[in-house]
């Protein structure tokens, strides 16, 4: 398996996952259906333009036999009003100024369970400490016990529960040495 930076091109999978993260549907790739609606469109664009809250500058893609596998899209607390501002008004504050935010983090279900999401996980941390943030944080639904439990493995706690885009998550963090 081998982590990097995504870049324009990794767009088509790379929005597919990323509608997986923030729908909460578990996805095969190549898709044998394509979900309703425009979602996975818009992402695809914003994707692959720079500046952005979605871009494929703020993304870290894992491979596997030179197929994406899964993805990671971060960046830093203090960063996220701006690239929010870029997509619209409808985006949510999520992060705080002293933290590195994991936006989505996915993986395709046939790589499932193969250490995939441990590694862009353990990647996200060390992009953390590479910005000099003290804490890495997230928000994952309330009701998505898998990835609550790889999370509290890797050290995140449960600071509180919220509601974003009308549904309930817990904000996990967890303090980094810098």
């Amino acid at each position: 398996m081998q982590i990097r930076p995504a870049q324009p091109a990794d767009a088509e999978p790379a929005a597919i996952l990323l509608y997986s993260a923030y729908t909460h549907v578990q996805i095969t790739f190549p898709l044998r259906e394509e979900p309703a609606g425009s979602f996975i469109g818009h992402l695809q664009r914003y994707f692959a333009q720079p500046g952005n809250r979605f871009s494929y500058q703020h993304t870290e893609v894992a491979e596997v036999d030179g197929a994406l596998a899964g993805v990671l899209l971060s960046f830093g607390g203090r960063d996220e009003q701006r690239l929010n501002d870029a997509v619209g008004p409808w985006l949510q504050h999520e992060a705080h100024d002293d933290e590195w935010y994991i936006d989505a983090l996915a993986v395709f279900s046939n790589w499932a369970r193969q250490g995939v999401g441990t590694q862009l996980l353990a990647r996200a941390e060390e992009l953390a400490a590479q910005h000099g943030y003290p804490n890495i944080a997230l928000n994952v639904a309330e009701d998505n016990a898998a990835a609550r439990h790889l999370y509290e493995r890797a050290g995140y706690a449960v600071t509180q529960q919220t509601t974003l885009y009308e549904r309930p998550f817990v904000r996990m963090v967890k303090p980094l040495e810098v």
